[in-house]
């Protein structure tokens, strides 16, 4: 049987659940990765102001600083490292397809860290944060949107 992973991401965690389709009960939770900088703002990662540098041929001081938006920055390291324990994990045959749970900005960002194999095991993506949510509620949802019930039959009277 063919074990598909879903794959329920935040900004501040990933929780990876396995699920063998016809299996009752199988859904589970295989992997978990805390990212807690995450939940930070950019005032809060970039701690150090910054500083200046004085040459001293030139004989010019110059302001020092950072560029580029630093939450941004931590959500791409954290992207890459998601991207690459599931190119590891598709390696070892560890899950046959992949169904993404996630805000359609950290699921952009995490579609362009993966190798373009990994990205052939995506079967689906939800654009939902469901990443803080209980198991059972994140199961619920995802299975009535990956797994919708089938249409009631109507019954004809004769």
């Amino acid at each position: 049987m063919l074990t598909t992973w879903i794959l329920v991401a935040g900004k501040a965690g990933v929780r990876v659940f396995s699920y063998l389709p016809g299996e009752k009960d199988s859904w589970s939770l295989a992997h978990a990765f805390s990212h807690p900088s995450g939940r930070l703002q950019a005032k809060e990662i970039v701690t150090d102001r910054a500083g200046r540098s004085f040459h001293r041929r030139d004989k010019v001081s110059h302001a020092g600083g950072r560029s580029g938006d630093p939450v941004l920055h931590e959500d791409l390291l954290f992207a890459k490292q998601i991207a690459c324990f599931l190119e590891r994990a598709r390696r070892r045959v560890a899950y046959a397809r992949l169904f993404v749970v996630s805000s359609p900005h950290f699921a952009g960002i995490l579609k362009k860290r993966m190798d373009p194999r990994t990205l052939e095991t995506i079967t689906g993506f939800i654009h939902q944060d469901l990443s803080s949510r209980p198991e059972g509620e994140t199961r619920d949802v995802v299975s009535a949107k990956i797994f919708p019930a089938p249409p009631a039959t109507v019954r004809a009277n004769h």
